[in-house]
């Protein structure tokens, strides 16, 4: 019998208006599986409006997953949902401190470099995510095929306003949440999915996406083969369609 372990599948695709543009897009999407049973992902969408918006994004994410996985290493605070709290408060903040460390040695406000940060700290025996801007966190368990959001999408001040992680007090309004109960099934993912992935009207999951997608995980088998098929799902019309923007999705499903 194989080993309790995390199965996990990203993807990322430029949106159509950065393929007529012929630029990259500027989500970026990270995990990282740490001491067997701690699940990380650093999931960044650099703004569409920021010169550098890709690059800020980048970093962000480098910054949070090193935070992150400097967390799960300490065997003293890694078993405690508090301290996986804090541990989400710092990487927001080494995240927004790599920015501003880069702003200035290009010379340009931190703000060049805007992206939104979404984190995500996952055990079989439950969840903690600290966001800010747009995307959400969705978790559930498998038998019971009801998935609840963790986090969501975050509103400025303004409509349609997005908060970035160089907004003038964006750590004070981040989301940080935790959920202390099993988690079998995850997914993160970034706005690009949002009208597909959550019943807008009351921020909740959307049943029909989740439904197909994780019992498509379960069946999964080559990873390699898997995230070329989550791939082509994310380029489809089904989700172009819908938005014109990048769309990042990680799924992931503990096996024990």
């Amino acid at each position: 019998m194989s080993q309790p372990a995390w199965v996990t599948i990203a993807a990322t695709v430029a949106g159509r208006r950065h393929r007529r543009q012929q630029v990259a897009g500027q989500d970026v999407l990270r995990t990282a599986v740490i001491a067997e049973r701690w699940l990380v992902v650093a999931l960044a969408d650099g703004a569409g409006s920021a010169p550098r918006g890709g690059l800020g994004a980048d970093l962000a994410t480098r910054a949070a997953l090193g935070t992150m996985a400097r967390h799960c290493a300490d065997r003293e605070r890694r078993g405690s949902w508090t301290a996986a709290r804090e541990a989400l408060a710092e990487a927001l903040q080494a995240a927004r401190r790599a920015l501003e460390e880069e702003a200035a040695r290009e010379g340009h406000p931190p703000g060049h470099l805007a992206t939104t940060l979404l984190v995500v700290l996952a055990a079989p025996e439950g969840v903690a995510a600290a966001q800010i801007g747009d995307g959400a966190v969705v978790h559930g368990n498998a038998r019971e095929e009801e998935w609840a959001c963790l986090t969501r999408p975050m509103a400025g001040e303004y409509l349609n306003e997005t908060v970035f992680l160089t907004s003038e007090g964006a750590l004070d309004r981040a989301q940080i949440e935790h959920r202390e109960q099993p988690v079998r099934e995850l997914a993160v993912f970034s706005d690009g999915l949002q009208m597909l992935a959550l019943d807008m009207t009351k921020a909740a999951p959307h049943p029909p996406f989740f439904r197909p997608m994780f019992a498509w995980l379960a069946r999964a088998g080559d990873p390699v083969q898997a995230g070329r098929e989550l791939q082509a799902f994310l380029s489809s019309p089904r989700v172009t369609e819908r938005t014109d923007d990048d769309v990042s999705l990680c799924l992931a499903r503990w096996t024990g």
